[in-house]
């Protein structure tokens, strides 16, 4: 059982950065290094504490946001381990909900990584105080200085290093300590020891701590008062300094690592404790606690929380604020990894889980008392990449929609649903990996294989022109027979009127209620459509004539005689296809705008407008359905991952008629040979 902690000693900690840059490892690193696991993990190894699903050790990538703590120096470090990926950024952003600052890992090299990037922005979008840890400096040809410079030239709050590295690659043996001008050696156990600063490095020292201590003058104007007239500040004023200007996202402090070395973590969680904010959390008020990320291991379903007021006990009731329902926490338990360390009370600031609530999902606020809505839900990005989705087998189909809905209870970015037009079971998601690991899941924990192919776009059907044609249905070869006939004329209307009715007989030549046996039958074969299998609107159908017989008619020949009449009208009058259009915002750095420009042309879209945001443009298009399928990943390609887009359902509009053909044809065909 781990020791409860006081709100002001808990730091909660996101790890962000790019894809293999080593977060994991670092994480693992500092579980090993204060005693939490009895040996060092590793993602390579498949051993990883934080990384325990299959899926996560077979790839060698972080899917899910691991959680953790480590207990350093009399403080409590709970560590979010967010994935680098792209297609697991709602992993990132549930860590940054649940985090007070950020861990931003990065690789020993000048070459600023996109990952890198991505964790800057995301930083800034929630205003998390940072530290940059430049890791793997043990690596041939790492270059800590040159990781410092391509970040203060690219990043906005400027890095600045608070450590210097002692030695370089395979030589990289420690740490100089700028704010309290120390150097430290460490050991294989990752236990740091005290040294004299390297001779070679006393002017590199110099250098850097002046920088160190005008970051921490012009965070407070006071210490600014001083530097100027003293030309230098102490230990105790440099220190307020730097926590100032961070927790103002005025300034980021960069330390150096070796993560599988346990070169510079005790350092680290050191850093992390004197500059990075105590956890929020309110003791002495009601108790109240935000779901931030679900997952699953081998006790079922897993619901992490933080613990906003108050305090969480065992075998406590709560109530589920958004859902309603009353959620039992039998036990609840620290986790560290898929280990779960006993808790008998959780207080406010500190992160705890809890596993079988029946109603609580992530971005759910559960509290004691039903006074007051619940939190703010995670700000998640939308659906960005889709796939149509059947089961392998024949009478899977209640276990792979089962299946799928389970693992969108623990997934807030995984969207499901039936499309009742194209007659299709879609899943969405962040890209081509994000569903991929889907799929896996979904065999895994739920035994069902299925296959994928390109979701159908829901076109409509309409017509351009004029017609006029009669619909004949007669049969009269002995006993009762079947008698209908009508004449209808078919015209377009304006675009989103719909479907639009008109009787213009005059006297008997259909009774009052086969006329209306005309029109269902004309209605039911336009929602099956007519000319392609989707829908017909925007369509004005005027019945003019027809012919009824005393025995023979009934309700349904003329039903059948109206949609005979309206299937060979609307190919008469110049049959259409209406595509959906989307409008579409597209996020790309300012290099890239016109290849992305280039690109929605090629996609037959309409740039609406461009407008600058800090470095970025962000373009307004509309574009159709159909050829933004697999833009995700052709923008993805275009920006090496920097770009991002949202889109919603604008309106439809005709489409081109060598496109709309070629559906058509092929829709015929296949009506023919199943008649």
């Amino acid at each position: 059982m781990a020791a409860d902690y006081p709100t002001e000693k808990i730091r909660n900690v996101v790890l962000l950065g790019h894809s293999h840059d080593g977060k994991t490892s670092l994480a693992e690193a500092m579980l090993f290094s204060s005693g939490a696991v009895p040996r060092l993990g590793s993602p390579d190894q498949q051993t990883a504490t934080m990384d325990f699903e299959p899926e996560e050790q077979r790839r060698k990538i972080s899917i899910n946001l691991g959680v953790g703590f480590a207990e350093h120096g009399g403080f409590k470090i709970n560590i979010l381990d967010a994935p680098g990926f792209f297609d697991f950024t709602g992993q990132a952003l549930s860590g940054l909900r649940a985090a007070e600052g950020a861990v931003v890992v990065v690789g020993p090299n000048p070459n600023l990584a996109v990952g890198t990037e991505v964790a800057w922005e995301l930083c800034n979008r929630t205003s998390k105080p940072r530290v940059v840890v430049v890791n793997k400096l043990d690596k041939e040809h790492s270059d800590f200085y040159g990781a410092v410079s391509a970040m203060r030239e690219h990043l906005s709050p400027r890095p600045f290093p608070l450590h210097l590295p002692i030695g370089a690659e395979q030589d990289f043996r420690g740490i100089v300590d700028l704010l309290h001008l120390k150097a430290f050696v460490t050991a294989a156990d990752g236990k740091g020891t005290e040294a004299p600063i390297p001779d070679d490095m006393q002017k590199l020292v110099e250098q850097y701590r002046g920088q160190l201590i005008e970051a921490a003058a012009e965070s407070d104007d006071s210490l600014l008062e001083k530097y100027l007239d003293a030309g230098t500040l102490n230990e105790e004023e440099i220190q307020r300094g730097l926590r100032e200007g961070i927790l103002a996202g005025k300034v980021a402090p960069v330390v150096c690592s070796s993560a599988t070395k346990l070169l510079g973590v005790r350092t680290l969680m050191s850093t992390i404790a004197e500059l990075l904010p105590p956890a929020e959390g309110e003791p002495d008020q009601s108790t109240k606690a935000f779901v931030f990320s679900t997952g699953g291991d081998q006790f079922g379903r897993v619901s992490y929380f933080k613990v906003v007021s108050g305090s969480i006990k065992a075998d406590q009731h709560l109530t589920n604020l958004n859902r309603g329902g009353d959620e039992r926490l039998a036990q609840i338990f620290y986790p560290r990894g898929k280990e779960h360390v006993a808790a008998t009370e959780i207080h406010a600031g500190d992160i705890g889980a809890v596993t079988k609530l029946t109603h609580t999902l992530t971005g759910d606020t559960m509290a004691a008392a039903k006074d007051g809505g619940p939190l703010a839900p995670l700000d998640l990005p939308g659906p960005a990449y889709s796939l149509a989705i059947t089961p392998k087998a024949r009478g899977d189909e209640e276990k792979i929609s089962s299946g799928l809905a389970r693992l969108a209870e623990e997934d807030p970015t995984l969207h499901v649903e039936r499309m009742e037009e194209t007659k299709q079971l879609v899943i969405a998601g962040l890209g081509d990996v994000h569903l991929d690991v889907i799929l896996e899941k979904l065999k895994r924990k739920y035994g069902v294989e299925a296959t994928t192919q390109t979701p159908r776009v829901a076109y409509r059907e309409t017509v351009s022109g004029h017609s006029r044609t009669e619909g004949r249905h007669v049969k009269q070869s002995g006993g009762h027979g079947q008698y209908g006939i009508c004449v209808i004329e078919v015209a377009p209307t304006k675009r989103g009127e719909g479907f639009v009715w008109e009787d213009k007989i005059f006297g008997g030549a259909i009774p009052q209620n086969f006329r209306m046996s005309v029109q269902k039958g004309i209605v039911d074969n336009m929602a099956k459509g007519v000319v392609a299998g989707y829908p017909m609107v925007d369509v004005k159908v005027t019945l003019v004539d027809g012919k009824f017989h005393q025995v023979d008619s009934n309700d349904m020949a003329f039903q059948i005689a109206g949609s005979l009449a309206i299937r060979k009208g609307a190919l008469d009058a110049g049959p259409v296809l209406l595509e959906p259009i989307v409008e579409a915002t597209i996020k790309v750095p300012e290099k890239n705008l016109g290849d992305i420009m280039s690109d929605i042309n090629g996609r037959r879209g309409k740039i609406m407008g461009t407008e600058p945001d800090d470095g970025y443009q962000l373009v307004r298009v509309n574009v159709p359905e159909s050829e933004m399928l697999r833009f995700a990943l052709d923008l993805r390609s275009i920006t090496q991952g920097r770009g991002s887009y949202t889109k919603q359902f604008s309106h439809y509009d005709e489409m081109p008629a060598h496109l709309a053909k070629t559906i058509i044809e092929e829709f015929q065909k296949q009506h023919e040979a199943a008649s």
